[in-house]
């Protein structure tokens, strides 16, 4: 008789030890990725596969190092992020620019954005939610990357894997992949 009470605490007991590690993220409700436009000024781009999302970051990351890498000398970790309200909950496929000071697309930029520096930095970009109840997944990109696209071509995030595509082949596909 004593044993189902003991195995009783244990069960509860590891599993409320568990409880925390399960809360911890906002769930992905779609995809980030970044395009260009045909003067080569960078895009945001979301693709809501399920529920909502109305706010978009953009973070520095570290310097980006490596052999191929162009990290400024002087090179020092901003302390900012840009952010982005869309004026109606996105449900689908949204573009907005990155370096406009009064947005576009139907969203207002909290500030107006940081520049993007040159060689720098690595950058990440994701939609979220006011009330973190969704999210997309991130997408982290250089300016080198930019400069690879065409007006055309989105580059996101699946995953660990980027992907290259088209703005078409991601609307019709991406969700679906998911």
């Amino acid at each position: 008789m004593t044993t189902w009470p003991r195995r009783a605490l244990l069960t509860v007991l590891v599993l409320s030890s568990l409880a925390p590690l399960t809360g911890c993220t906002v769930p992905v409700a779609g995809f980030t990725g970044v395009t260009v436009t045909a003067e080569g000024e960078p895009l945001g781009v979301i693709l809501v596969c399920h529920d909502r999302i109305d706010e978009a970051r953009l973070s520095p990351d570290e310097p980006v190092t490596g052999p191929d890498a162009e990290v400024a000398a002087d090179a020092k970790e901003p302390a900012h992020t840009d952010a982005w309200t869309s004026a109606e909950p996105v449900t689908g496929y949204t573009t907005w620019p990155l370096t406009a000071p009064a947005g576009g697309g139907g969203w207002t930029p909290d500030a107006p954005p940081q520049a993007l520096k040159e060689g720098q930095r690595l950058y990440t970009l994701y939609g979220t939610t006011h009330d973190s109840s969704w999210s997309t997944g991130s997408h982290s990109f250089t300016l080198a990357d930019l400069r690879k696209l065409r007006p055309d071509q989105v580059a996101y995030s699946d995953g660990d894997e980027v992907r290259t595509t088209t703005v078409a082949d991601f609307r019709a596909h991406a969700c679906e992949e998911s």
